[in-house]
């Protein structure tokens, strides 16, 4: 069984590694998008748990919101401190 934490870093080197996402997305991505993307992470994580399609991937589902919600936290210290 893997924690929270363990997942949120795996997802994050595949994404950068495999898939060739920027490494600090929060930089590249602005907020309009990094919002669109957690509408569409929380749906993910809704529907894997409502189809009940298996508590190790809704365990990856919430990985993905909250990875997408730390970003939007670094964007927002990112704005804080040009303000």
């Amino acid at each position: 069984m893997k924690s929270l934490a363990m997942l949120k870093m795996e997802k994050n080197f595949v994404a950068v590694v495999e898939k060739g996402n920027p490494r600090q997305p929060y930089k590249h991505y602005n907020m309009k998008f990094l919002i669109s993307k957690l509408d569409e992470e929380v749906a993910e994580l809704s529907n894997a748990i409502l189809e009940k399609e298996g508590i190790e991937k809704a365990k990856k589902e919430c990985a993905d919101v909250s990875n997408i919600v730390d970003f939007i936290f670094e964007k927002l210290s990112q704005e804080e401190t040009t303000t």
